[in-house]
């Protein structure tokens, strides 16, 4: 498992293994983990590019149906282009159609600490930057609500992990299955050096991060009782357990890692080491 390279602080074998026979680099993209801005840099770092996207106000069929169409449409010009970077909202079972589909695909991702994804997207979903707004504040009167939200239980877990281990609650499959599939886990929390670690995997060369995209600095306050983040842990011990597991495993290695990208200017290429 190429990642346990990383977690291992193996930065050279890592770096090499990771890229090595890479194809498209494909961010599966959490909500609320500061996605937004990373996928508009990848695609300036690493075109083309093509965002796997759907029409949220479009309700001529349900949203799972339309992310299957649009991932239907990413394999079908995948087929005439060769994509070196991609992302999307998708879930677990669009990553494995395309991870069949395409040889080489990396898959990378970001979490967020549970608490805090949660507060960010019922404030987005809230707010005039999310499309369906109107509708969410109808539906959903308070925070209490939404976290009672099928939808929003183990959130992160169901974008990175098959359906049945998050019904489950499988954490240690969970953990094994992430650590098989994916080439790169960041952390929100650590987001410079995330980015700086991930573009030096993905560009050839660590670049820092430049743009804040879907930055919702006007949403309503949030602040969580005792009793709704106790509540929030209850439905949510997946996403709790995942990213407790990478989050300790990074913070291990930030130190170190900071060091070897200062170190490594131009990054590592398949097959090298150091790129003078």
């Amino acid at each position: 498992m190429v990642l346990s390279l990383l977690l291992d602080g193996r930065f050279d074998a890592y770096f090499e293994a990771a890229r090595k026979d890479a194809g498209t680099w494909l961010f599966v993209h959490v909500p609320k983990t500061a996605g937004s801005s990373l996928s508009s840099e990848l695609a300036g770092l690493i075109p083309p590019y093509h965002n796997i996207h759907i029409d949220h106000l479009d309700r001529s069929r349900p949203g799972p149906e339309r992310y299957d169409a649009a991932v239907d449409a990413f394999l079908a010009e995948a087929g005439r282009t060769p994509f070196r970077s991609a992302s999307g909202h998708i879930q677990n079972r669009h990553m494995e159609r395309i991870r069949a589909a395409l040889p080489g695909l990396r898959c990378v991702t970001m979490l967020r600490r549970p608490m805090s994804r949660i507060v960010s997207d019922y404030r987005y979903q809230r707010s005039p930057m999310h499309p369906l707004n109107e509708e969410v504040r109808r539906r959903v009167p308070d925070f209490a609500a939404f976290t009672e939200l099928p939808g929003q239980r183990n959130r992160m877990a169901r974008h990175l992990v098959p359906a049945e281990m998050v019904r489950r609650e499988q954490v240690e499959d969970s953990i094994g299955y992430i650590m098989e599939r994916y080439a790169f886990i960041g952390l929100q929390e650590s987001y410079a050096l995330s980015f700086r670690a991930l573009t030096a995997l993905v560009a050839g060369q660590p670049h820092n991060p430049q743009e804040r995209r879907r930055v919702n600095e006007d949403g309503e306050a949030v602040v969580p009782t005792l009793d709704a983040m106790r509540r929030v842990q209850e439905l949510n011990i997946l996403d709790f357990a995942i990213h407790e597991f990478f989050a300790r495993h990074f913070q291990a290695i930030e130190a170190r890692l900071a060091a070897w990208l200062a170190a490594h200017p131009a990054g590592m290429t398949e097959g090298s080491q150091r790129v003078a």
